[in-house]
């Protein structure tokens, strides 16, 4: 129900929409009328019914008693003039209609000297915002549009659009274009303060990265000669000495042997699906690589180990439709592979890859990883020991009681076992999640036949550059298919691919483990040459010098034909 008005009437009146802003005494009834104007003296005669009122602020509706039907600018909510602060026009509750619903007018801002609004929303809520020094009136009304002309006349020109600029990092938001850099000040103007601070965030700018390349402050780390640094001004690099379009493969078997390596197949390439078949045979006193005996097994993903001076077992692999574990054997004396048979007895594992095979003595070698094949393991690895006949030509395989973690992809080194126990230890680095190596076997003093050191500068180089770092208990975590060597009684560590990133996973880190005291500690050297970047290469120990041969580069797809030596500066 609305109020009723204020004032009596001294007879019976007619329907109204609206109110009239008066406040006399009405002595006759008035005829209905659409809007009453804006007056404040007595009205004798009645008011003849009209389409728009001049003192109205709301938006007009068709069928309201009294009214005729208004045109479409008037539907679409066409405000109208207000009328003065406080009349009935302008009442929240004038009689024959509810809660009045304010339009925003250009007109009314200027009538009460208030600014235009800078309110986002619509004209059915929109508010008047007084702004500090902007109470000009306005004199155009708002159907009056920029140009000249009226609403719906065709002889107005067509208002231009505003231009679209792009809108980029940093970019002006008058102009669309981004502010051109600062200059940088001559040398000769900065002062000694500012000298110190640009010399401070140029360090900052080439620090050191982390084992994907990355960023990263690393425990041990310091500027120094080459790739890799320690602190106190020690470094290593690997430097190329040779370069063959033979060698280039990944994840092939690598091993030295009567003074050659011997490179057995691998991937060549990254979209490679078969693994290649051939023998490589590299001569580092030359730097020359043949192409050796044909026929050789299909393997990828496999190891190998030389057997008594004279043969190279290859164990295992992948051969490009499934997962072996039968052994190959390469005589080097008359230059021809040998397949040899399984022994009576021999309990073989389903299939092997990413696996590891260790040479124990001549007639034994030690395999450690996860099965394949029917009998995939996911949970746990196994470790089996080969025992190898090279006068009948056959092997046997014997598992193990003990497990190890589900791996795939890892290294292993034979080292001497410190503390109350001495003798020898297999361990296994990476290729799971873990940090921490793993042993796969113990053998007490006297039971691994001990051999002459064969790189006493390298092992002294080692020993110098760990001394400038800082040791850690904990080793890389979640690295697979890295390269390993045993010089003395360190492992020496590169490269390999992290399983804890998503992207960059491809490192070119040197980690060394010193097993000299007990406990063992890491250090590790990281590289800032991301074209050092390595996955599924292999190293070897020749004539003190520690070799660098194949795998793929950064982007894992590109094979590495170079061969590089490991150059420590102290």
């Amino acid at each position: 129900m609305h109020t009723p008005p204020k004032h009596v009437h001294s007879g019976p009146s007619r329907a109204r929409t609206l109110a009239a802003a008066c406040t006399h005494t009405q002595p006759q009834p008035q005829p209905a009328r659409t809007l009453a104007a804006a007056c404040t003296h007595t009205q004798p005669q009645p008011q003849p019914a009209r389409t728009l009122a001049a003192a109205c602020t709301h938006t007009h509706k068709a069928g309201e008693a009294g009214f005729t039907t208004p045109s479409w600018p008037e539907q679409q909510g066409r405000p109208c003039a207000p009328g003065p602060p406080g009349s009935a026009a302008n009442s929240p509750e004038a009689p024959g209609r509810g809660p009045r619903r304010q339009v925003f007018s250009e007109e009314a801002a200027a009538a009460a000297g208030e600014s235009p609004r800078e309110s986002g929303r619509g004209g059915a809520r929109g508010r008047v915002r007084r702004l500090p020094g902007a109470r000009a009136a306005l004199t155009a009304p708002r159907w009056l549009l920029p140009g000249g002309g009226v609403l719906g006349d065709p002889s107005r020109p067509r208002a231009q659009p505003w231009p679209l600029r792009p809108r980029g990092p940093g970019a002006n938001r008058r102009s669309g274009r981004s502010p051109p850099p600062p200059p940088p000040p001559p040398p000769g103007l900065l002062s000694p303060g500012e000298r110190g601070l640009a010399a401070r965030a140029a360090a900052v700018a080439g620090r050191r990265r982390g084992p994907g390349g990355g960023d990263r402050a690393v425990r041990g780390a310091g500027a120094g000669h080459g790739a890799g640094g320690a602190p106190g001004g020690a470094g290593w690099t690997w430097r190329p000495v040779g370069r063959d379009a033979l060698l280039g493969r990944a994840f092939p078997s690598c091993n030295e042997l009567r003074g050659r390596f011997y490179v057995v197949g691998g991937l060549p390439g990254g979209g490679a699906s078969e693994p290649s078949g051939d023998t490589v045979l590299f001569d580092p006193a030359a730097g020359q690589a043949v192409r050796g005996a044909g026929d050789g097994p299909r393997r990828s993903h496999h190891d190998a180990a030389p057997v008594g001076g004279r043969w190279l077992c290859v164990v295992g692999g992948w051969d490009g439709s499934r997962r072996l574990a039968t052994v190959a054997a390469l005589d080097a004396e008359r230059g021809a592979w040998e397949a040899w048979s399984a022994a009576p007895g021999s309990r073989p594992p389903a299939g092997l890859s990413g696996h590891t095979c260790t040479r124990v003595s001549d007639r034994e070698l030690r395999v450690a990883g996860r099965e394949g094949g029917t009998r995939t393991q996911r949970r746990c690895g196994s470790i089996f020991t080969l025992r190898l006949d090279p006068g009948a030509r056959t092997y046997c395989y014997k598992e193990e009681g003990c497990r190890t973690a589900s791996r795939s992809g890892h290294c292993a080194a034979l080292l001497p076992a410190p503390g109350p126990r001495p003798g020898h230890q297999l361990l296994l680095f990476g290729g799971c999640s873990s940090p921490e190596p793993e042993v796969a076997g113990h053998w007490s003093l006297g039971k691994i036949k001990e051999e002459p050191p064969a790189a006493l500068h390298l092992t002294e180089q080692l020993a110098r550059l760990v001394t400038k770092g800082q040791g850690a208990r904990q080793g890389p975590r979640g690295l697979r298919h890295h390269s390993c060597s045993v010089v003395g009684p360190f492992a020496v560590l590169f490269g390999g691919e992290t399983l804890t990133r998503a992207r960059d996973t491809i490192c070119n880190d040197l980690y060394i483990y010193d097993t000299r005291k007990s406990p063992p500690l890491w250090f590790h050297f990281p590289c800032a040459d991301r074209g050092l970047k390595r996955v599924g290469h292999r190293t070897c120990l020749w004539n003190d010098q520690l070799y660098l041969v194949g795998g793929f580069g950064e982007d894992g797809r590109t094979p590495s034909p170079q061969v590089c030596i490991l150059d420590l500066f102290i």
